[in-house]
């Protein structure tokens, strides 16, 4: 029995039809997975595990004074900021444990985790779409994935929240409170811990 797909709190949009947790092998390097919210930080917790050497990457809208001081240098639009933080393992599970609710419930948050080491990705994208990336070799996550219950199906076959969207049927992301915490404090919070500003990117 298929489960009731759950949309993330922060995503609002009537019409979902079709849409199902699971996932399409992309190419030999990329797994593309569509995920019911509360699926979410289970399957992500366990890729990171996967990962040598990981580092933390989240990815927040500017404020509008962040956009205001662009537009002063020309640089008018809408802009995102990328941060990234070296993590260990147990770090991952804790800022996972401690923010990942936030983080996946928020419209406006992309996150993941990339590799020192090897060309390897986790990226929790817009519309509760997740690329697992292990270049040439996405065997480890495929494993994963079957041993969590996540349907495999043909690319034809998989529905995306986002192809689903039209002129009758937008989606509206917004950004979400959750225990009196935005996207915002954990950026605040993180710094404390070495948390940095690697660039600062206009949205397409």
């Amino acid at each position: 029995m298929q489960e009731n797909f759950k949309i993330i709190e922060g995503l609002n949009i009537a019409d979902i039809s079709g849409v199902k947790t699971s996932y399409s092998i992309i190419n030999a390097s990329e797994i593309n997975c569509v995920l019911s919210a509360e699926r979410i930080k289970s399957i992500v917790k366990k890729a990171v595990k996967l990962i040598k050497k990981p580092y933390f990457f989240i990815e927040v809208p500017c404020t509008d004074a962040q956009e205001t001081e662009l537009s002063k240098h020309g640089d008018s639009g809408t802009h995102m900021q990328i941060y990234n933080l070296e993590v260990t393992h147990d770090v991952a599970d804790a800022i996972l444990k401690r923010y990942g609710d936030l983080l996946i419930n928020d419209g406006l948050t992309n996150f993941g985790f990339c590799s020192l080491e090897t060309e390897t990705e986790i990226y929790v994208m817009p519309f509760q779409n997740i690329m697992l990336y292990n270049k040439n070799d996405t065997s480890g996550f495929e494993k994963l994935l079957k041993e969590s219950n996540i349907p495999k199906v043909k690319p034809e076959e998989f529905i995306t929240i986002d192809s689903l969207l039209s002129n009758s049927n937008p989606a509206d992301r917004v950004l979400v409170e959750l225990n009196g915490e935005t996207v915002f404090d954990v950026i605040e919070n993180l710094t404390e811990v070495g948390l940095t500003l690697y660039e600062t990117i206009k949205e397409e």
